[in-house]
């Protein structure tokens, strides 16, 4: 059964959590020898293919994996409350990740009414500050901020985000985050105290009904399509649309993520058969309109098949000729998350941005190459060398064209297959490339992850992270963690 989605505003910016990581951290569950959150790592279950990790429904498919093991050591001082503070202040995160500096400020000044020196919501009126051009302001709370959290490397990096902020060439919320924090060294936030979502509270009841509200206010198909895609848990008649909206589908994208959200007990089970037909039919109709189009191909040829069971002859002739295809898919990424972004600001989704990530995330549940990976199990044992040979050029040759994509899941993904394909080839060079590559991946994701960058409430982070890693996520990941330049000093903290 799918997992369900957060909420897209729940726990400060733990809505943000779950679906801004919706690429970054997506994929490493794939990986060999480790596995990520939607920013970290932790194995999804045993392996079945002697290549990588997959859990007994299929592939990790961008749903909320757990996190890594939190660093040893002593955790930071904990900052306590009131549980009417605690949710002042998490409204207030939530609101000001968000950007909805008017519902932030409401909360806040409750928060701080009845609390003025609790850190966690100084914190985020500093942000708040930050993120609306007050730099007095924001000077003033950091002071009151240093005096409640001496020491805390959370105020260091305050500090210096506001310095480059207030420069001439600022450049970037991004790049100033960058590089405040690799001026302090690259601090490890995932175990802060005082970032949003350090004390778990209960579903907040001023959210309850969002998910409600928007249904009835949407008018199109198109946007309770999305609505339907992003929610917590489907209900019955919520799936039943979906299922309603196959045959009218002309984006394979969206295909994908409604084949994705119906799977498993989804529907009842009256509904399996028509469920099986018109996906089938949609499914034919989507490869004759994008015959260039690899993942299609590959989703016809063999995602309705039996996991683990022998390739035919014919399929291994069938594989061979969709590994020749010129592309894994003829989609825009970046595109069908703007567009679902669109289209839920329009009905008042609380962030649109993290729910249309929730729905972007549905896109990269494709079913093909992990049923690939199985069968490739189930068939070694009854090839001759050459036939071995001749799968793995084929199962190489469909991951190279997945690590050309531009999200973390397909490159990871393809990366396993790469690795897979080049050891049927007995090709140990091209093994061993790929594990170094895997390896890679692994470490840039571990030391972006210290970032714990979706918990802090400041709009524009986390706006421009999801635009820039809907393009590219694993240049820009890249290129987030790269070293600093000669010179660069490290403050402390």
């Amino acid at each position: 059964m799918t997992d369900p989605i957060p909420p897209p505003s729940s726990q400060g910016t733990s809505g943000r959590r779950a679906a801004v990581w919706s690429g970054v951290g997506l994929a490493v569950a794939l990986a060999a020898g480790g596995a990520l959150y939607v920013r970290s790592a932790r194995a999804p279950g045993p392996a079945q293919d002697g290549h990588g990790l997959h859990d007994e429904h299929g592939p990790h498919d961008g749903h909320a994996h757990p996190e890594l093991p939190a660093p040893k050591g002593p955790r930071a001082v904990k900052y306590t409350a009131s549980p009417e503070v605690l949710r002042h202040t998490d409204r207030a995160a939530r609101f000001a990740a968000s950007g909805d500096a008017k519902k932030a400020r409401e909360s806040l000044g409750e928060a701080l009414m009845l609390a003025p020196k609790f850190a966690p919501a100084l914190l985020v009126h500093v942000c708040l500050a930050l993120q609306e051009g007050h730099d007095s302001e924001a000077a003033e709370v950091l002071e009151r901020l240093k005096a409640e959290a001496p020491g805390s490397p959370e105020v260091a990096l305050l500090e210096a985000l506001r310095e480059r902020r207030r420069a001439p060439d600022a450049g970037t919320w991004q790049q100033a985050f960058r590089d405040a924090w690799v001026q302090l060294g690259r601090p490890d936030f995932r175990q802060s105290e005082l970032l949003p979502g350090a004390t778990p509270l209960p579903p907040d009841p001023a959210l309850v009904d969002w998910e409600k509200a928007a249904w009835a206010r949407a008018t199109s198909d198109d946007t309770r399509l999305r609505l339907a895609l992003a929610t917590r848990k489907l209900e019955p008649e919520q799936a039943l649309f979906l299922l309603n909206q196959v045959p009218r589908l002309e984006d394979p994208d969206l295909y994908v993520a409604v084949r994705d959200a119906l799977r498993g007990e989804a529907l009842p089970e009256s509904e399996y058969e028509r469920a099986r037909t018109v996906f089938r039919e949609k499914l034919e109709a989507l490869v004759r309109a994008h015959p260039r189009s690899m993942q299609l191909q590959l989703l016809l040829l063999l995602g309705d098949t039996e996991s683990g069971s022998e390739l035919t002859a014919a399929e291994i002739d069938a594989l061979e000729k969709v590994a020749a295809l010129p592309a894994w898919r003829e989609t825009s990424f970046h595109d069908g998350y703007v567009r679902s972004r669109e289209l839920l600001r329009e009905v008042g989704v609380p962030d649109a941005s993290a729910a249309a990530m929730a729905v972007s995330k549905r896109v990269l549940g494709e079913r093909g190459t992990w049923i690939l990976r199985t069968r490739n199990v189930g068939t070694r044992g009854s090839l001759s060398p050459e036939g071995l040979k001749r799968l793995g050029r084929i199962t190489r040759d469909i991951g190279a064209s997945l690590v050309r994509q531009p999200t973390l899941v397909e490159r990871m993904a393809g990366l396993q297959l790469v690795r897979g394909g080049t050891q049927d080839m007995g090709d140990e060079a091209g093994r061993a490339l790929a594990l170094n590559q895997i390896e890679a991946l692994e470490q840039t994701l571990k030391t972006f992850n210290q970032t714990a960058l979706e918990r802090w409430p400041v709009a524009a982070l986390t706006e421009e992270l999801l635009m820039e890693i809907t393009r590219d996520e694993v240049t820009w990941l890249e290129g987030f963690v790269a070293k600093a330049p000669a010179g660069t000093a490290k403050a402390r903290p």
